[in-house]
């Protein structure tokens, strides 16, 4: 894939370097070159950084959600060498008292041993009345019941020492396979950068342009990324404010279920008036539901789906940055801190279930039923 991509570059590289020198030359025969041949040219360099910085910008969210991987993975192995470690510790708790009641229970047995069972026939006979000799007979008894719970003590202890050993083992195991994931990670990381090294390599000296273009579109799109978090944030609390009236729904009842319609330009004049936030435009067709930031040159597709039987959730399907396309990884780390949804329940402040959603050109139906 590497290889792939590596030899596709270079020809674009090629393409740019060639197509340089005609402008060069352009230049200084410009008296028999028509002016719209020029232009094509200039057109076709437009569309080769255009591609070049597509890749670009594309291996850069990869390499930023191959960081976030490891990060999450370090992390996790920090976790799972913790708990190893706890769990060290508390095997080597439990074996000390094991070790300390089998030594209890050796001498026990030693002192038996020495004074052979006669010794304590001999004690209950010596009993000087009947008295003695119950109260003799208890206390072998009770020497030979707490044996027997000592035994069976030390039997549950070694049972317990070795079922969490084998949970000791499966968590080192556990351990072992994050760090090769981890691992893997890395070793895709140092791939991909060593790829957009390459790539900008091979564009010779455009490579200054296409660093800071580079660089440019990344911080707007970090920038984009903190700013979406604020809109979707404030899209989700619009009814709770009570900025999307229940007119807004167009509702037609036909007892025990309701119908109803919402109109994207209903939903983008309510979000008009917010004049904290960029503009967000609402565009519903059938073959999809888009959702645009027209300043910020964002543009996401997706469908609106039913969630807990009360909201409509927007799944983004795809989405452009710049008219670039995002990877599903950095559509994921748009929606990050929440999503984009319409809560039924709070805009019709009561119980209900949302039984259907289908859309249309320029609106969406929907049936609800009131729970009572």
């Amino acid at each position: 894939m590497l290889a792939k991509r590596f030899g596709f570059f270079i020809i674009i590289a090629v393409i740019i370097a060639l197509i340089s020198a005609n402008i060069l030359s352009g230049q200084v025969l410009s008296q028999v070159q028509p002016i719209t041949e020029v232009e094509e040219k200039l057109q076709d360099i437009s569309e080769i950084e255009k591609t070049v910085l597509e890749n670009l910008f594309t291996l850069s969210q990869q390499i930023e959600e191959t960081e976030r991987q490891k990060e999450k993975i370090s992390a996790e192995v920090q976790r799972l060498r913790s708990d190893s470690e706890k769990l060290a510790k508390e095997i080597e708790e439990k074996q000390n008292t094991y070790n300390s009641q089998l030594n209890v229970l050796k001498k026990v047995l030693v002192s038996y041993q020495r004074k052979g069972p006669a010794s304590f026939l001999e004690t209950i006979l010596k009993s000087e009345n009947l008295s003695d000799f119950i109260q003799s007979l208890n206390i072998i008894r009770q020497i030979s019941r707490n044996t027997d719970e000592l035994l069976n003590r030390l039997e549950s202890r070694k049972k317990e020492l070795v079922s969490e050993n084998e949970k000791l083992k499966a968590k080192e195991e556990e351990l072992e396979k994050y760090i090769a994931e981890l691992q893997n990670t890395l070793d895709e990381m140092y791939a991909l950068r060593e790829e957009q090294e390459t790539i900008l390599n091979s564009v010779g000296e455009a490579r200054e342009m296409y660093q800071n273009e580079l660089q440019r579109l990344q911080q707007e799109w970090n920038d984009l990324k903190v700013l979406f978090s604020e809109i979707v944030e404030y899209f989700t609390e619009i009814a709770k404010r009570g900025d999307f009236p229940v007119e807004a729904l167009n509702l037609k009842i036909s007892f025990p279920k309701i119908s109803g319609k919402i109109y994207d330009q209903t939903l983008n004049s309510i979000w008009e008036k917010q004049s904290d936030l960029p503009k967000m435009v609402f565009e519903f067709r059938p073959e999809g539901i888009w959702v645009n930031v027209p300043e910020k040159q964002l543009s996401l597709r997706g469908i609106f789906k039913i969630e807990n039987k009360t909201l409509l959730k927007f799944e983004v399907e795809e989405g452009t940055f710049c008219g670039m396309p995002l990877t599903e990884a950095s559509i994921a780390e748009l929606f990050k801190n929440g999503q984009i949804v319409i809560n039924f329940e709070e805009i019709m402040a009561g119980s209900v279930t949302l039984e259907s959603v289908e859309v249309f050109d320029g609106y969406l139906e929907f049936v609800i039923t009131p729970s009572f």
